[in-house]
């Protein structure tokens, strides 16, 4: 799969589930076609960087947490989340190397990076996920050749609804519209009810989705018939510019029934899981359409294109304003 821009997007993306890092834990990433270690210290800190010691070379991935500090396996150099050294066994003065290393924001069980393919800092915030009346997210996890805004596109082709899962009168009913960073989008459609156990009925179902870059979907998700809300997230996160690993979250609004609470997300969590599945072929095989002849009803992906200019290096000023309707 090749995109009109080179690298990869910049933006915020999943790196790891909190749950996959626990304090003291290393964990090694190959994500933005680089190496990287991440790692939580015992107080709880997350850094993600670079995953070779600028000492000597030796890959962090084989060192341990002290304390507040990952200690290289060589020469027992020992580097801050900020990316400094702290420490060398000999106590004198530590060098002036620095571990190159990424933003991270930590929300609701999801672990976030910041990548940018000129190290420019963050220009904007991913959304906060913390909301109590939820559960947490049911995290799930699949990596194949494609790429983030493949994935992220699928929120402006409701076209695709009814070929590819079955839907019925799919629809726009407001946006997209482009606010920044963020592309709005809200639509019906007409769903089975099988992922509850009741495949001849048929209800309403309603989407509220969010766009925060090409790494992150949030789509709030409405089945009225049943009084089911959930809370859907689509992150992919490019390994290089060719592979995508795409984590889908899942999580329903708490009724006053525990038991009931659970078996509304089982059953969410089965429904999402099975849609995802039926487009990751189709990501996989798929090859990009630069100037794809679109029907009337599909202005939505041209806007939503224009929209994801703004995340590419390459992309001129002019370009960047145009994706944010300035």
């Amino acid at each position: 799969m090749t995109v009109p821009y080179q690298g990869v997007p910049h933006g915020w993306f999943a790196v790891a589930t909190s749950s996959e890092l626990r304090r003291g834990c290393v964990l090694e990433r190959r994500y933005f076609g680089r190496e990287w270690v991440l790692w939580r210290s015992v107080s709880g800190r997350v850094a993600m960087q670079d995953a070779y010691c600028p000492h000597l070379g030796a890959h962090l991935g084989d060192g341990r947490v002290c304390g507040e500090h990952l200690q290289c396996p060589f020469h027992h150099f020992e580097y801050a989340t900020d990316g400094r050294c702290a420490a060398t066994p000999s106590g004198g003065a530590p060098p002036s190397i620095r571990l190159v290393g990424l933003p991270i924001r930590e929300t609701n069980g999801i672990i976030l990076a910041h990548w940018h393919e000129r190290g420019e800092a963050p220009a904007w915030e991913p959304p906060d996920l913390d909301e109590e009346e939820f559960t947490g997210f049911h995290f799930s996890s699949r990596t194949f050749r494609g790429h983030p805004q493949e994935v992220s596109e699928n929120s402006a082709d409701c076209g695709h609804f009814g070929p590819t899962h079955g839907y019925g009168n799919a629809c726009i009913t407001d946006g997209p519209r482009i606010e920044g960073h963020v592309l709005y989008s809200s639509y019906t459609m007409d769903r089975s009810l099988d992922f509850i156990g009741l495949p001849r009925a048929k209800a309403e179902l309603s989407f509220d989705a969010q766009v925060h870059g090409l790494g992150l979907s949030r789509v709030r998700a409405r089945v009225s018939r049943v009084g089911i809300e959930a809370d859907l997230l689509i992150l992919p996160t490019p390994i290089d510019a060719s592979t995508v690993q795409l984590r889908f979250g899942a999580r329903v609004r708490r009724s006053r029934v525990p038991l009931l609470t659970m078996l509304m997300k089982a059953a969410f969590v089965r429904g999402y899981h099975s849609d995802l599945l039926r487009d990751i072929p189709i990501w996989t095989r798929k090859r990009f359409v630069e100037r794809p002849p679109l029907t009337a009803a599909e202005a939505p992906i041209a806007m939503y294109r224009r929209y994801a200019r703004q995340f590419y290096c390459d992309a001129s000023a002019g370009q960047r304003r145009a994706a944010v309707g300035e």
